[in-house]
């Protein structure tokens, strides 16, 4: 879903910055991306955008300067570089302008195709716990997102079956088989996880790494 509202702002306004004539700007909200860092793939909530740039929020400990990618969920790239952070929230300027509205125009029209558009996957493999029909499995992960996640098993398991899954910093999910094949099985959660849960999950990960 993406909600927008129309403002005088430019989307890279920061503190003590000289008052200067600013673009008009879309402000969106809970728009989730995948930004690639210096700290790897992480998750990222953009608030407002505008052709030149964008604030948004992430967990991971940028700075100015930093050279930054966004994908949305419809497959567009943003690259820019970082000119400000604080309190959890970036602004971006854009290598080069963008056309506010033909990229959401094109993100509403593959939502309305595909019915939802996937939320950014993440890479992230490491050991699960998957319960279900009183019996537990020991699996791995292969990717995570907020809405489900690929997981690789050594035992048969039926579509549409209904599991919990245990992934250590994270709390427990149910969530429905999409699809088995292979050994490998899609998990869509009953209830998916929240921008924080996901967003600081990720960001440690790239720490320890």
């Amino acid at each position: 879903m993406i909600l927008v509202e129309h403002s005088g702002n430019g989307p890279d306004t920061a503190p003590d910055r000289p008052h200067a004539p600013r673009e008009s700007r879309v402000t969106t909200l809970l728009l989730i991306g995948k930004m690639r860092s210096q700290h790897g793939e992480s998750l990222c909530r953009i608030r407002n955008l505008s052709s030149g740039g964008l604030m948004a929020e992430v967990h991971v400990p940028l700075t100015e300067g930093d050279i930054v990618e966004i994908e949305l969920k419809a497959g567009d790239r943003l690259s820019g570089e970082v000119r400000w952070i604080m309190a959890g929230r970036m602004g971006i300027a854009f290598d080069a302008p963008v056309e506010v509205g033909t990229l959401l125009a094109r993100a509403a029209a593959r939502s309305s195709e595909q019915g939802l558009v996937r939320a950014p996957r993440f890479a992230a493999e490491c050991p699960v716990d998957l319960r279900g029909d009183g019996r537990r499995h020991v699996g791995r992960l292969v990717n995570l997102s907020q809405g489900g996640a690929r997981l690789h098993v050594d035992m048969e398991l039926e579509r549409d079956q209904l599991l919990t899954l245990s992934i250590a910093g994270l709390p427990d999910r149910m969530g429905g088989i999409r699809w088995a094949r292979d050994g490998a099985l899609g998990l869509a959660f009953v209830e998916p996880l929240s921008f924080d849960e996901l967003g600081v999950w990720l960001a440690q990960r790239n720490m320890r790494s």
